[in-house]
């Protein structure tokens, strides 16, 4: 339930800040003090579209915020939605605020994280249903006529059975029309491969030779300053007379003798020796170099050839010799799947018929479901529609089909449309009169027995469904075109959802003002050369007392009408202690 909201700088609120109690809430006043605006604020909290033109004139923003108390067990549908809560106790707390700019930019957050409307939507459809009366003609809290049904029915099992083999079946058939559609570039494509494959094969690749052939290379390419270099450095280190190896074994050779006696002249023959020993390894690593420089003219020319093949195909296939082999991998399992188009066709088509007969042996499941739970979804409203004195109304709720020639979803042997959530289209056709012929909801001519239709329908949909004893429901005017009466049984219907339910109401008739358990009063006043709406809870009886006699007779407020104001209260009250005391 909501146990705060607040508004501000919506069109004429300047602010709002109110705390709805349980039980049936109600707003008066005379109209256009802005009843409706505090529902609008609800829409806005509940994902509705949002524009800048409802930004108090004046104001750089407006902003709607409510704090609501849920029960813990919807706390995994709310997760589902990317919320996250903290249970406590028996209940979890949820922070909604959303605010728009005179710019147009709008901010949603949802216990201080922002989301974006959509997430807010999806997560607010578990909390908060709203009724309004400029919906009462084909939807009902923001639903459609079959997301009524689904809900009521309690089938969300099939629902994503359905979803999820539609899903499987459309990714496969569009796989197969992809392919079929690609069949006309299929040879130029095969073509085009073919030539790929060929040119990278017959290079055969290596990722280690390009190193390898440009070290040759450059060794090629400096052959004769190479050889000229080697054999120089060889006589100076060991072939000539004077060579390095010569004067460094004669030194050692000259210090032998002594060697033995002394320790520091040991210690410079070793170290003369190994010099030796040394000299002789770069001599034998000169006269190695020196024979295996050979000037190749022709190799040369082979190599830089190798090379520029390579850089070739590194620039048109991937930079890299790597990446040109990755190339070919690719390209050779496309080809290869081209070249067995038939066979993968086939494979596809055959894929594509298993998985829409799952969709299909989904979807008939569903409607069966459906087909079941409206026989016991008309019931429910008729029974409701008795309670708000419309016995003489019919209901049928109907779940066909939509024709569809081109369809291949048979149902009867007719083709018709079909979709991720089945097949079945619903409708909810009412005869206000007994012997008239139901027609759609949309079609009939009273603005009151719409407001009552709707009422009892949401009155069968909340008794019946697991996600309503956490919703809060909203009504703006739906006791239009109503009074008398029917605005008592009204009333007490709203009081009845009421036991169950946190319930807002938008109304101007006293019957039904009487049922509230909290009363809030909005009236205007002009400020500063600027209109505003103002709201106040009435907190005693005299309060309401003087509001239902303003309802009742208008501004010059008669004894007769704060009597009766008296007598409707007192009634409202009984029946309510009547109903709690049947309940315990």
């Amino acid at each position: 339930m909501i146990t705060y909201l607040k508004v501000r700088n919506l069109a004429i609120v300047e602010e709002f800040a109110i705390e709805p109690g349980p039980g049936l809430n109600v707003l008066t006043g005379e109209t256009g003090a802005g009843k409706s605006l505090l529902i609008d604020s609800l829409e806005l909290l509940r994902g509705g579209r949002s524009s800048s033109e409802m930004i108090r004139a004046g104001s750089d923003k407006m902003s709607a915020e409510a704090v609501f108390h849920l029960p813990s067990r919807i706390t995994a549908q709310l997760e589902a939605a990317g919320i996250e809560v903290e249970s406590a106790g028996e209940t979890v707390e949820l922070i909604v605020r959303r605010e728009l700019a005179t710019n147009g930019r709008g901010r949603v957050l949802i216990n201080g994280s922002p989301l974006s409307v959509r997430e807010l939507s999806a997560a607010m459809d578990t909390v908060l249903d709203i009724h309004g009366q400029n919906e009462s003609q084909n939807r009902v809290a923001g639903q459609t006529f079959r997301e009524l049904l689904d809900e009521y029915a309690a089938h969300p099992g099939m629902l994503d059975a359905a979803r999820a083999t539609y899903d499987s079946w459309k990714t496969t058939a569009d796989r197969l029309r992809e392919l079929t559609e690609a069949q006309r570039d299929r040879t130029l494509r095969l073509d085009l491969l073919r030539y790929q494959l060929n040119e990278i094969a017959a290079a055969k690749l290596d990722p280690a030779e390009e190193e390898s052939l440009r070290t040759e290379r450059t060794l090629l390419a400096n052959a004769r300053e190479l050889a000229e270099a080697a054999s120089g450095a060889f006589l100076i280190v060991d072939e000539d007379e004077n060579a390095a190896t010569s004067q460094v074994a004669r030194a050692a050779h000259l210090l032998q003798p002594l060697a033995r006696e002394i320790a520091e002249v040991g210690r410079v023959a070793d170290d003369l020796q190994d010099v030796l020993y040394r000299l002789q390894e770069i001599a034998g690593a000169l006269g190695a170099l020196n024979d295996s420089v050979r000037h190749d003219p022709k190799r040369l020319d082979e190599i830089e050839e190798r090379l520029v093949t390579i850089e070739r195909l590194k620039k048109k296939y991937g930079g890299t010799i790597e990446a040109v082999l990755e190339h070919l991998s690719r390209s050779q399992d496309e080809h290869d799947q081209l070249a067995d188009y038939e066979s993968n066709v086939e494979k596809l088509q055959r894929a594509e018929e298993a998985k829409f007969t799952e969709y299909r042996r989904a979807s008939e499941a569903l409607s069966k479901s459906r087909k079941a739970a409206a026989q016991k979804f008309e019931r429910a409203i008729q029974s409701e529609l008795n309670d708000v004195a419309m016995e003489r109304t019919t209901v049928r709720v109907v779940v066909g089909s939509a024709a569809d020639r081109d369809s291949r979803m048979l149902v009867a042997g007719e083709p018709v449309a079909f979709g991720a959530e089945g097949f079945d289209r619903v409708e909810i056709l009412v005869a206000p009169n007994r012997g008239e012929e139901p027609k759609p909801m949309q079609r009939i001519a009273s603005g009151g027995e719409l407001s009552r239709i709707q009422l009892a329908i949401a009155a069968a949909l909340f008794k019946a469904s697991a996600r309503a004893a956490a919703a809060t429901l909203v009504f703006d005017e739906i006791d239009a075109g109503i009074g008398g009466r029917v605005a008592e049984v009204v009333g007490r219907k709203l009081q009845e959802l009421a036991t169950r339910n946190q319930v807002i109401c938008v109304t101007h008739l006293p019957q039904i003002a009487s049922f509230a358990s909290t009363h809030f009063y909005v009236w205007k006043e002009d400020a500063a050369e600027h209109t505003r709406a103002r709201i106040r809870k009435l907190e005693d009886d005299e309060a309401r007392v003087g509001e239902i006699a303003r309802m009742l007779g208008g501004e010059k407020i008669a004894a007769s009408a704060v009597a009766h104001a008296r007598e409707l209260l007192d009634a409202a009250r009984s029946r309510g202690t009547k109903r709690k005391a049947a309940r315990a």
